[in-house]
Protein backbone atom coordinates (compact mmCIF):
# COMPACT_ATOMS: atom_id res chain seq x y z
CA UNK A 1 0.00 0.00 0.00
CA UNK A 2 1.82 3.25 -1.16
CA UNK A 3 -1.51 5.65 -0.26
CA UNK A 4 -0.10 7.30 2.97
CA UNK A 5 -2.35 9.54 5.47
CA UNK A 6 0.15 9.52 8.18
CA UNK A 7 1.26 12.75 7.67
CA UNK A 8 3.53 12.39 10.97
CA UNK A 9 5.44 15.76 10.52
CA UNK A 10 2.38 17.96 10.80
CA UNK A 11 0.87 16.07 13.73
CA UNK A 12 3.40 16.70 15.85
CA UNK A 13 3.32 19.91 15.15
CA UNK A 14 -0.56 19.74 16.19
CA UNK A 15 -2.04 19.85 19.66
CA UNK A 16 -3.45 16.07 20.30
CA UNK A 17 -5.21 14.20 23.24
CA UNK A 18 -3.58 10.60 24.42
CA UNK A 19 -4.90 8.25 26.53
CA UNK A 20 -5.80 4.16 26.99
CA UNK A 21 -9.67 2.71 25.50
CA UNK A 22 -10.08 1.06 29.09
CA UNK A 23 -10.65 4.33 30.49
CA UNK A 24 -12.13 6.35 27.65
CA UNK A 25 -14.14 3.97 25.28
CA UNK A 26 -14.29 4.84 21.96
CA UNK A 27 -18.26 6.16 21.79
CA UNK A 28 -17.17 8.29 24.90
CA UNK A 29 -14.56 9.73 22.37
CA UNK A 30 -16.72 10.21 18.82
CA UNK A 31 -19.01 11.68 21.18
CA UNK A 32 -16.52 14.02 22.67
CA UNK A 33 -15.79 15.26 19.06
CA UNK A 34 -18.87 16.02 17.80
CA UNK A 35 -20.26 17.72 20.85
CA UNK A 36 -16.98 19.91 20.60
CA UNK A 37 -17.53 20.21 16.54
CA UNK A 38 -13.54 19.10 16.58
CA UNK A 39 -11.36 18.26 12.75
CA UNK A 40 -8.43 16.03 12.91
CA UNK A 41 -7.55 12.62 13.38
CA UNK A 42 -8.27 9.62 15.88
CA UNK A 43 -5.67 6.99 15.70
CA UNK A 44 -6.84 4.02 17.44
CA UNK A 45 -4.79 0.48 17.71
CA UNK A 46 -4.53 -2.36 20.07
CA UNK A 47 -2.21 -5.08 19.93
CA UNK A 48 -3.61 -6.67 16.35
CA UNK A 49 -4.47 -3.20 14.13
CA UNK A 50 -4.55 -0.37 13.72
CA UNK A 51 -7.17 2.34 12.92
CA UNK A 52 -7.94 6.04 11.49
CA UNK A 53 -10.91 8.22 11.62
CA UNK A 54 -11.11 11.37 10.07
CA UNK A 55 -13.56 14.25 11.31
CA UNK A 56 -14.20 17.51 9.92
CA UNK A 57 -16.47 19.85 12.31
CA UNK A 58 -17.28 17.08 13.95
CA UNK A 59 -18.33 14.61 11.24
CA UNK A 60 -16.69 11.84 10.14
CA UNK A 61 -15.66 12.36 6.50
CA UNK A 62 -13.08 9.25 6.01
CA UNK A 63 -12.16 6.19 7.57
CA UNK A 64 -9.14 3.64 6.77
CA UNK A 65 -7.91 0.41 8.38
CA UNK A 66 -6.06 -2.21 6.99
CA UNK A 67 -8.11 -5.13 8.60
CA UNK A 68 -9.98 -8.32 6.68
CA UNK A 69 -13.08 -7.03 5.14
CA UNK A 70 -12.41 -3.62 6.01
CA UNK A 71 -10.18 -2.02 3.35
CA UNK A 72 -11.85 0.83 1.32
CA UNK A 73 -9.80 0.24 -2.08
CA UNK A 74 -11.37 -3.44 -1.76
CA UNK A 75 -14.98 -2.61 -1.00
CA UNK A 76 -14.54 0.38 -3.50
CA UNK A 77 -13.50 -1.59 -6.30
CA UNK A 78 -16.36 -4.52 -5.37
CA UNK A 79 -19.28 -1.92 -5.01
CA UNK A 80 -18.48 0.28 -8.61
CA UNK A 81 -16.41 -2.82 -10.55
CA UNK A 82 -13.05 -0.51 -9.97
CA UNK A 83 -9.80 -1.96 -10.34
CA UNK A 84 -7.79 -1.60 -7.02
CA UNK A 85 -4.69 -0.16 -8.46
CA UNK A 86 -6.72 2.92 -10.67
CA UNK A 87 -8.24 3.47 -7.05
CA UNK A 88 -4.70 3.14 -5.42
CA UNK A 89 -3.44 5.91 -8.31
CA UNK A 90 -6.65 8.25 -7.75
CA UNK A 91 -5.95 8.35 -3.70
CA UNK A 92 -2.35 8.80 -4.34
CA UNK A 93 -3.15 11.71 -6.92
CA UNK A 94 -5.40 13.80 -4.17
CA UNK A 95 -2.86 13.57 -1.63
CA UNK A 96 -0.02 15.01 -3.64
CA UNK A 97 -2.73 17.78 -5.16
CA UNK A 98 -4.22 18.24 -1.58
CA UNK A 99 -7.91 17.70 -2.68
CA UNK A 100 -10.30 15.16 -0.99
CA UNK A 101 -9.41 11.92 -2.36
CA UNK A 102 -13.46 10.85 -1.89
CA UNK A 103 -14.01 13.76 -4.30
CA UNK A 104 -11.26 12.86 -6.82
CA UNK A 105 -12.17 9.03 -7.35
CA UNK A 106 -16.16 10.46 -7.53
CA UNK A 107 -15.18 12.77 -10.22
CA UNK A 108 -12.86 10.39 -12.45
CA UNK A 109 -15.27 7.12 -12.34
CA UNK A 110 -18.60 8.93 -12.39
CA UNK A 111 -19.67 7.84 -9.47
CA UNK A 112 -22.95 9.55 -7.69
CA UNK A 113 -22.65 11.17 -4.49
CA UNK A 114 -25.61 9.19 -3.23
CA UNK A 115 -24.03 6.31 -3.92
CA UNK A 116 -20.55 6.81 -2.49
CA UNK A 117 -22.42 8.26 1.13
CA UNK A 118 -24.37 4.96 1.37
CA UNK A 119 -21.00 3.05 0.60
CA UNK A 120 -18.72 4.53 3.42
CA UNK A 121 -21.54 4.42 5.75
CA UNK A 122 -22.05 0.40 5.46
CA UNK A 123 -18.18 0.68 5.44
CA UNK A 124 -17.94 2.72 8.80
CA UNK A 125 -20.64 0.69 10.42
CA UNK A 126 -18.63 -2.21 9.62
CA UNK A 127 -15.19 -0.63 10.93
CA UNK A 128 -16.99 0.86 14.18
CA UNK A 129 -18.91 -1.89 15.20
CA UNK A 130 -15.67 -4.51 15.41
CA UNK A 131 -13.56 -1.50 17.39
CA UNK A 132 -16.10 0.00 19.59
CA UNK A 133 -16.13 -3.60 21.15
CA UNK A 134 -12.42 -2.98 22.19
CA UNK A 135 -11.68 -2.95 26.14
CA UNK A 136 -7.80 -2.63 25.57
CA UNK A 137 -6.01 -0.38 23.32
CA UNK A 138 -4.69 3.05 23.21
CA UNK A 139 -6.35 6.26 21.05
CA UNK A 140 -4.21 9.59 20.03
CA UNK A 141 -6.68 12.56 18.63
CA UNK A 142 -4.91 15.18 16.96
CA UNK A 143 -6.63 18.48 15.73
CA UNK A 144 -4.54 18.16 12.46
CA UNK A 145 -7.25 16.79 9.34
CA UNK A 146 -4.77 16.29 5.89
CA UNK A 147 -5.94 18.34 3.49
CA UNK A 148 -6.71 15.34 0.96
CA UNK A 149 -9.81 14.70 3.76
CA UNK A 150 -11.09 18.45 3.38
CA UNK A 151 -14.16 19.25 1.92
CA UNK A 152 -15.24 15.80 1.54
CA UNK A 153 -18.07 14.75 -0.58
CA UNK A 154 -19.09 12.41 2.16
CA UNK A 155 -20.23 13.76 5.63
CA UNK A 156 -21.58 10.87 8.58
CA UNK A 157 -23.41 12.37 11.65
CA UNK A 158 -21.21 10.31 14.71
CA UNK A 159 -23.98 10.21 16.60
CA UNK A 160 -25.64 7.77 14.17
CA UNK A 161 -22.95 6.04 13.16
CA UNK A 162 -22.11 5.35 16.75
CA UNK A 163 -25.47 4.29 17.74
CA UNK A 164 -26.04 1.87 14.60
CA UNK A 165 -22.31 0.83 15.12
CA UNK A 166 -23.52 -0.68 18.83
CA UNK A 167 -26.61 -2.24 17.54
CA UNK A 168 -25.19 -4.05 15.07
CA UNK A 169 -22.24 -5.14 17.41
CA UNK A 170 -24.91 -6.34 20.13
CA UNK A 171 -26.79 -8.16 17.37
CA UNK A 172 -23.63 -9.69 16.12
CA UNK A 173 -22.44 -10.65 19.37
CA UNK A 174 -26.26 -12.65 19.59
CA UNK A 175 -26.02 -14.12 16.68
CA UNK A 176 -22.67 -15.51 17.71
CA UNK A 177 -23.94 -16.92 21.32
CA UNK A 178 -26.61 -18.00 19.23
CA UNK A 179 -24.54 -20.01 16.79
CA UNK A 180 -22.59 -21.38 19.43
CA UNK A 181 -25.59 -22.55 21.79
CA UNK A 182 -27.42 -24.60 18.88
CA UNK A 183 -24.10 -26.03 18.39
CA UNK A 184 -24.25 -26.90 22.01
CA UNK A 185 -27.77 -27.87 22.06
CA UNK A 186 -27.20 -29.83 19.08
CA UNK A 187 -24.03 -31.92 20.72
CA UNK A 188 -25.98 -32.33 23.73
CA UNK A 189 -29.43 -33.94 22.35
CA UNK A 190 -27.32 -36.09 19.73
CA UNK A 191 -25.61 -37.32 23.27
CA UNK A 192 -28.96 -37.44 24.82
CA UNK A 193 -30.78 -40.02 22.19
CA UNK A 194 -27.61 -42.15 21.84
CA UNK A 195 -27.27 -40.91 18.42
CA UNK A 196 -23.81 -38.98 18.77
CA UNK A 197 -20.83 -40.83 17.57
CA UNK A 198 -19.02 -40.66 20.20
CA UNK A 199 -15.59 -43.05 19.80
CA UNK A 200 -16.15 -46.38 20.65
CA UNK A 201 -13.04 -47.45 23.30
CA UNK A 202 -10.55 -48.62 21.47
CA UNK A 203 -9.84 -52.20 21.29
CA UNK A 204 -6.79 -52.84 23.12
CA UNK A 205 -8.42 -50.56 26.00
CA UNK A 206 -11.61 -52.92 25.80
CA UNK A 207 -9.58 -56.41 26.10
CA UNK A 208 -7.61 -55.11 28.78
CA UNK A 209 -10.35 -53.58 30.74
CA UNK A 210 -12.33 -56.99 30.50
CA UNK A 211 -9.17 -58.36 32.26
CA UNK A 212 -8.83 -56.43 34.87
CA UNK A 213 -12.42 -56.10 35.59
CA UNK A 214 -12.15 -60.26 36.51
CA UNK A 215 -12.81 -61.17 39.94
CA UNK A 216 -9.00 -62.80 39.23
CA UNK A 217 -7.52 -61.30 36.48
CA UNK A 218 -4.16 -62.85 35.34
CA UNK A 219 -1.16 -60.72 35.21
CA UNK A 220 0.01 -62.97 31.81
CA UNK A 221 -3.15 -62.55 30.15
CA UNK A 222 -3.23 -58.40 30.28
CA UNK A 223 0.60 -58.80 29.44
CA UNK A 224 -0.11 -60.64 26.51
CA UNK A 225 -2.68 -58.38 25.51
CA UNK A 226 -0.79 -55.26 25.46
CA UNK A 227 1.39 -55.90 21.25
CA UNK A 228 1.82 -52.82 19.96
CA UNK A 229 5.48 -51.70 20.09
CA UNK A 230 4.98 -48.05 20.63
CA UNK A 231 3.15 -48.81 23.36
CA UNK A 232 4.99 -51.02 25.18
CA UNK A 233 7.60 -48.07 25.06
CA UNK A 234 5.85 -45.38 25.81
CA UNK A 235 4.99 -48.02 29.04
CA UNK A 236 8.84 -48.24 29.41
CA UNK A 237 9.31 -44.68 29.60
CA UNK A 238 6.65 -43.95 32.08
CA UNK A 239 8.05 -46.44 34.78
CA UNK A 240 11.01 -45.82 34.22
CA UNK A 241 10.81 -41.78 34.80
CA UNK A 242 12.35 -40.53 38.49
CA UNK A 243 9.44 -38.99 38.95
CA UNK A 244 7.54 -42.22 39.06
CA UNK A 245 10.05 -43.17 41.90
CA UNK A 246 11.53 -46.43 40.84
CA UNK A 247 14.61 -47.25 41.87
CA UNK A 248 16.74 -49.11 39.22
CA UNK A 249 15.40 -49.77 35.43
CA UNK A 250 12.43 -51.93 34.76
CA UNK A 251 12.77 -53.30 31.20
CA UNK A 252 10.09 -56.12 30.88
CA UNK A 253 6.47 -55.73 31.09
CA UNK A 254 5.84 -57.97 33.36
CA UNK A 255 7.86 -55.84 36.07
CA UNK A 256 5.56 -52.79 34.58
CA UNK A 257 2.46 -54.10 35.64
CA UNK A 258 3.66 -55.54 38.62
CA UNK A 259 5.21 -51.92 39.53
CA UNK A 260 2.78 -49.48 38.15
CA UNK A 261 -0.47 -51.08 39.09
CA UNK A 262 -2.85 -52.91 36.54
CA UNK A 263 -5.01 -49.51 36.02
CA UNK A 264 -2.53 -47.36 35.41
CA UNK A 265 -1.06 -49.24 33.00
CA UNK A 266 -4.81 -49.56 31.59
CA UNK A 267 -4.60 -45.34 31.66
CA UNK A 268 -1.25 -45.54 29.24
CA UNK A 269 -2.91 -47.51 26.95
CA UNK A 270 -5.55 -44.96 27.07
CA UNK A 271 -3.28 -41.97 27.01
CA UNK A 272 -1.92 -43.53 23.68
CA UNK A 273 -5.17 -44.28 21.78
CA UNK A 274 -6.06 -40.83 21.99
CA UNK A 275 -3.09 -39.76 21.36
CA UNK A 276 -3.99 -40.81 17.51
CA UNK A 277 -7.76 -39.65 18.74
CA UNK A 278 -7.77 -36.46 15.97
CA UNK A 279 -5.09 -36.16 13.93
CA UNK A 280 -6.07 -33.30 12.37
CA UNK A 281 -5.46 -31.43 15.56
CA UNK A 282 -2.42 -33.58 16.48
CA UNK A 283 -0.70 -30.46 18.27
CA UNK A 284 -3.47 -29.26 20.17
CA UNK A 285 -4.03 -33.51 21.14
CA UNK A 286 -0.54 -32.97 22.50
CA UNK A 287 -0.53 -30.31 24.83
CA UNK A 288 -3.70 -32.17 26.56
CA UNK A 289 -2.13 -35.28 26.93
CA UNK A 290 1.32 -33.49 27.97
CA UNK A 291 -1.21 -31.89 30.69
CA UNK A 292 -2.91 -34.94 31.64
CA UNK A 293 0.72 -36.31 32.62
CA UNK A 294 1.92 -33.87 34.45
CA UNK A 295 -1.77 -33.99 36.38
CA UNK A 296 -0.75 -37.67 36.85
CA UNK A 297 2.32 -37.53 37.89
CA UNK A 298 1.50 -34.90 40.69
CA UNK A 299 -1.78 -36.28 41.89
CA UNK A 300 0.54 -39.59 42.57
CA UNK A 301 2.82 -37.50 44.71
CA UNK A 302 -0.19 -35.80 46.33
CA UNK A 303 -2.39 -39.02 47.57
CA UNK A 304 0.85 -40.51 48.88
CA UNK A 305 1.13 -37.45 51.96
CA UNK A 306 -2.51 -37.86 51.82
CA UNK A 307 -2.49 -41.77 52.47
CA UNK A 308 -5.01 -42.14 49.49
CA UNK A 309 -4.78 -44.77 46.71
CA UNK A 310 -1.51 -43.63 44.51
CA UNK A 311 -2.33 -45.77 41.44
CA UNK A 312 -6.12 -44.50 41.28
CA UNK A 313 -4.74 -40.64 41.50
CA UNK A 314 -2.31 -41.13 38.52
CA UNK A 315 -4.92 -43.06 36.98
CA UNK A 316 -7.40 -40.13 37.05
CA UNK A 317 -4.83 -37.32 36.84
CA UNK A 318 -4.22 -38.87 33.21
CA UNK A 319 -8.16 -39.44 32.38
CA UNK A 320 -10.08 -36.22 34.06
CA UNK A 321 -9.64 -34.27 30.62
CA UNK A 322 -10.55 -36.73 28.40
CA UNK A 323 -13.42 -34.57 27.05
CA UNK A 324 -11.40 -31.73 26.14
CA UNK A 325 -9.70 -34.44 23.70
CA UNK A 326 -12.84 -35.69 22.78
CA UNK A 327 -14.52 -31.84 22.12
CA UNK A 328 -11.58 -31.22 19.83
CA UNK A 329 -12.51 -33.92 17.41
CA UNK A 330 -16.20 -33.05 17.83
CA UNK A 331 -15.93 -29.22 17.06
CA UNK A 332 -13.49 -29.80 14.02
CA UNK A 333 -16.62 -31.05 12.18
CA UNK A 334 -18.02 -27.45 12.89
CA UNK A 335 -17.40 -24.07 10.99
CA UNK A 336 -17.16 -22.45 14.66
CA UNK A 337 -14.11 -19.48 15.40
CA UNK A 338 -11.41 -21.15 16.96
CA UNK A 339 -11.94 -18.96 20.70
CA UNK A 340 -15.20 -19.83 20.34
CA UNK A 341 -14.23 -23.12 20.12
CA UNK A 342 -12.05 -22.90 23.06
CA UNK A 343 -14.63 -21.17 25.33
CA UNK A 344 -16.58 -24.26 24.36
CA UNK A 345 -14.34 -26.38 24.98
CA UNK A 346 -13.43 -25.08 28.64
CA UNK A 347 -16.93 -24.93 29.39
CA UNK A 348 -18.10 -28.07 28.73
CA UNK A 349 -15.10 -30.85 28.59
CA UNK A 350 -15.57 -32.20 31.93
CA UNK A 351 -19.84 -32.99 30.95
CA UNK A 352 -18.41 -34.35 27.63
CA UNK A 353 -15.52 -36.32 29.27
CA UNK A 354 -18.06 -37.73 31.76
CA UNK A 355 -20.40 -38.87 29.24
CA UNK A 356 -17.45 -40.58 27.48
CA UNK A 357 -16.20 -42.08 30.51
CA UNK A 358 -19.44 -43.60 31.23
CA UNK A 359 -20.03 -45.09 27.95
CA UNK A 360 -16.51 -46.58 27.85
CA UNK A 361 -17.93 -48.19 31.65
CA UNK A 362 -15.06 -46.37 33.32
CA UNK A 363 -15.42 -46.82 36.95
CA UNK A 364 -17.85 -44.45 38.90
CA UNK A 365 -14.71 -42.49 40.55
CA UNK A 366 -13.34 -42.04 37.48
CA UNK A 367 -16.48 -40.61 36.20
CA UNK A 368 -16.84 -38.38 39.20
CA UNK A 369 -13.40 -37.03 38.65
CA UNK A 370 -13.93 -36.05 35.37
CA UNK A 371 -17.14 -34.57 36.09
CA UNK A 372 -16.25 -32.46 38.60
CA UNK A 373 -12.56 -31.63 38.74
CA UNK A 374 -13.00 -28.26 37.90
CA UNK A 375 -15.92 -27.96 40.82
CA UNK A 376 -14.31 -29.96 44.06
CA UNK A 377 -17.15 -28.42 46.12
CA UNK A 378 -19.57 -31.13 44.40
CA UNK A 379 -20.84 -33.56 46.48
CA UNK A 380 -19.68 -36.88 44.99
CA UNK A 381 -18.50 -40.40 45.87
CA UNK A 382 -14.86 -39.40 45.02
CA UNK A 383 -15.16 -36.31 46.87
CA UNK A 384 -11.31 -36.70 48.05
CA UNK A 385 -10.22 -37.87 44.86
CA UNK A 386 -11.95 -34.56 42.88
CA UNK A 387 -10.00 -32.74 45.45
CA UNK A 388 -6.85 -34.10 44.80
CA UNK A 389 -6.73 -33.79 40.78
CA UNK A 390 -8.43 -30.03 41.02
CA UNK A 391 -5.31 -29.32 43.20
CA UNK A 392 -3.12 -30.85 40.79
CA UNK A 393 -4.75 -29.07 38.04
CA UNK A 394 -3.84 -25.94 39.70
CA UNK A 395 -0.64 -26.89 40.48
CA UNK A 396 0.65 -28.00 36.55
CA UNK A 397 -0.67 -25.13 35.40
CA UNK A 398 1.18 -23.45 38.02
CA UNK A 399 -1.55 -21.64 39.95
CA UNK A 400 -1.24 -22.02 42.91
CA UNK A 401 -4.30 -21.26 45.44
CA UNK A 402 -3.89 -18.93 48.94
CA UNK A 403 -6.74 -20.05 50.66
CA UNK A 404 -6.37 -22.66 52.63
CA UNK A 405 -9.35 -24.30 52.47
CA UNK A 406 -8.26 -25.78 49.04
CA UNK A 407 -5.50 -27.20 50.04
CA UNK A 408 -6.35 -30.76 51.03
CA UNK A 409 -2.85 -31.46 51.72
CA UNK A 410 -0.33 -30.75 54.54
CA UNK A 411 3.25 -32.22 56.21
CA UNK A 412 2.69 -34.09 59.32
CA UNK A 413 5.45 -32.07 60.91
CA UNK A 414 4.17 -28.33 59.93
CA UNK A 415 1.09 -26.37 58.89
CA UNK A 416 2.70 -25.06 55.86
CA UNK A 417 1.32 -26.68 52.61
CA UNK A 418 3.32 -29.37 50.28
CA UNK A 419 3.63 -28.57 46.73
CA UNK A 420 4.84 -31.46 45.02
CA UNK A 421 7.28 -30.42 41.97
CA UNK A 422 6.41 -26.58 42.78
CA UNK A 423 10.14 -25.80 42.50
CA UNK A 424 10.66 -28.66 39.01
CA UNK A 425 7.68 -27.84 37.12
CA UNK A 426 9.83 -27.28 34.38
CA UNK A 427 11.84 -30.32 34.91
CA UNK A 428 8.32 -32.38 34.97
CA UNK A 429 7.46 -30.75 31.95
CA UNK A 430 10.79 -31.67 30.27
CA UNK A 431 10.85 -35.40 31.60
CA UNK A 432 6.95 -35.93 30.33
CA UNK A 433 7.67 -34.04 26.81
CA UNK A 434 10.28 -36.69 26.26
CA UNK A 435 8.10 -39.74 27.34
CA UNK A 436 5.50 -38.48 24.73
CA UNK A 437 8.08 -37.66 22.27
CA UNK A 438 7.60 -39.86 18.87
CA UNK A 439 9.85 -42.72 17.91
Amino acid sequence: MNVNFNHQNAEMLSRSLDGSLSLMPLSDIFQWVEVSRRSGTLIVNNDESIKRFYFEHGALVFVWSECEGERLCEELAEEFNIPEGRILEHLNVAEQLGISCLGYIASQEGVSQESLNDMITSLVKKILSNTVIWKVGHFRFCDFLPPSMHSSPVTLTTSHLLLDSIILADEEHLDDNAGVDRVLDEIFEQIRKGTMDIPPIPADMGKLMALINKLDPNLDDIIAVITDPLLVIKIFRVCNSPYMGHHGKINTLREAVIYMGMKSVLSIVTVHALSGFSPANADRVHQVLHHSLMVGMIAKQISKDMHEDREQAFVCGLLHDLGWIVMIEILSNYDIPADKQRDMIRDHHATIGYLVAKKWNFSEEIQDVIRYHHDPGQECGAANMVRIIHMSDMLARNEVPLDEEEIPFKTNSTANPVFPFSDSLEELSQEIESILAPL
